[in-house]
């Protein structure tokens, strides 16, 4: 849900605006915020959530990311690219599908839980 809710912010500060705007603009470190929480979030994912669902570029991100003194680091030109295309990689439609899917299951999962904690 977050993924997707950084997503579809990064959408909304794109719109209408190009790599300039950012370069020469204050909101440059909102930008990198955004990616930053995306890429955080993503690691968060379960293992078989992605293998479940591995026609998903889950190293979107990663794969964008330069070796630099031993760190793996993303370069702003990286930050932007990725701004600007990350909607258009259909990333937000498969997560939305995917949260489609999986949410009624992790709350059926929830619930039994819930219940049998309830009973004992």
């Amino acid at each position: 849900e977050k993924i997707i809710i950084y997503i579809t912010e990064l959408k909304i500060m794109t719109k209408g605006r190009d790599y300039n705007y950012f370069y020469d603009g204050f909101e440059m470190p909102v930008i990198c915020h955004l990616i930053d929480r995306i890429d955080k979030n993503i690691n968060k994912i379960n293992p078989k959530i992605k293998n479940k669902y591995n026609n998903i570029e889950w190293n979107i991100i990663d794969s964008k990311k330069e070796e630099d003194k031993g760190l793996k680091t993303l370069k702003i030109g990286k930050v932007l690219d990725l701004a600007f295309n990350m909607s258009e990689n259909n990333l937000l439609e498969k997560l939305n599908k995917i949260l489609e899917e999986e949410l009624p299951i992790y709350y059926l999962n929830y619930c039994q839980d819930q219940h049998k904690k309830q009973i004992k």
